[in-house]
């Protein structure tokens, strides 16, 4: 079996010197990659970047280290530019970087959800408009974008006053549309992007959430080392998706669609039609779970090719 390599290639990890970002980091430069680590430009000890680069370059890798917020311009074109002064070039932008303070409902958004809007929205477009021109003259790249389970619905019932937060899980939510607008836009560059969705327990969230039942699990099942090597494939030139959504959690690699049910149609719909058809619209599911009578929605046109096949086989029957 080839091992995957990713050598020659230059890797940009955001928020690489800490958290998820420090395993990826590491992990790049085992397979070769040319990593250019950024740090926490708020981190209490300033240079934590410089020591994950240390490291990896005492485990014989390459990484050069580069301190700056992606969610200012000026400081995420630094982040790519100094790629290109390492290494000339850039193949790979982990947006990895995040913060996770926040109101919780029914709060209504503060600094805190600002400064996420920023991070995560912000950040990931300006380090992609400062790496994509880079990457359209090379023939291509690879970007992966990193949200959240927590996306679809998280609550933290086991650390106090926490409650239903509203801002991480509705800005990583963002980053679904944003991951599939990118991937349509680089498909004629070559230029691939995809969304992972990862857990893993690092020393950061042990820090955060301590004492939980949850977390105790999560410690011992949740480790770095399978979601790291999950992304080496994904950032490869080699990998076959993109505009696409990857849950990688304790081993467990697995695409994630956005799907809607074949549902009711009637172009004369009532709001009694909703209320006596409601099996349909709600689609068939079984006690576990497992959906049947779905399709996955692969853009806003795949839905609406659904209405014209619709529309189009009432129009034939009538006739």
């Amino acid at each position: 079996m080839t091992e995957l390599r990713l050598d020659g290639k230059v890797a940009v990890v955001t928020g690489g010197a800490k958290g998820i970002g420090y395993g990826i980091s590491h992990k790049l430069a085992q397979r070769g990659a040319k990593v250019v680590v950024n740090g926490n430009y708020r981190a209490s000890g300033a240079g934590e970047e410089v020591e994950v680069v240390e490291e990896i370059r005492a485990l014989g890798g390459e990484a050069t280290p580069v301190n700056g917020a992606v969610h200012d311009p000026e400081s995420a074109k630094r982040i790519i530019a100094k790629a290109i002064e390492a290494y000339g070039r850039v193949d790979i932008v982990v947006n990895n970087a995040g913060t996770s303070a926040g109101p919780s409902v029914p709060k209504g958004p503060d600094d805190a959800f600002q400064e996420q809007v920023a991070v995560h929205i912000y950040g990931s477009m300006l380090t992609v408009e400062a790496a994509w021109p880079h990457m359209v003259a090379q023939g291509g790249g690879s970007i992966l974008n990193v949200g959240s389970m927590a996306s679809v619905g998280v609550s933290f019932p086991e650390v106090a006053g926490s409650g239903w937060n509203s801002a991480y899980p509705t800005v990583k939510a963002g980053v679904f549309g944003l991951t599939r607008q990118m991937a349509g836009a680089g498909r004629q560059h070559g230029i691939k992007a995809n969304l992972l969705l990862p857990r893993a327990i690092t020393p950061l969230k042990l820090a955060r959430i301590s004492g939980s039942k949850l977390l105790e699990w999560q410690a011992e099942h949740l480790h770095m080392e399978p979601l790291a090597a999950s992304v080496v494939y994904m950032v490869h030139p080699d990998f076959p998706a993109t505009g696409q959504y990857f849950s990688s959690a304790g081993g467990r690699v697995a695409r994630v669609v956005i799907a809607t049910a074949d549902g009711y149609f009637n172009p004369n719909l009532t709001p009694e039609d909703v209320r006596d058809n409601w099996a349909q619209v709600w689609g068939g599911q079984d006690p576990d779970g497992h959906i049947h009578g779905f399709y996955e929605l692969l853009d806003q046109d795949s839905e609406h090719q659904q209405l014209v096949r619709l529309h189009a086989a009432l129009k034939g029957h009538e006739a």
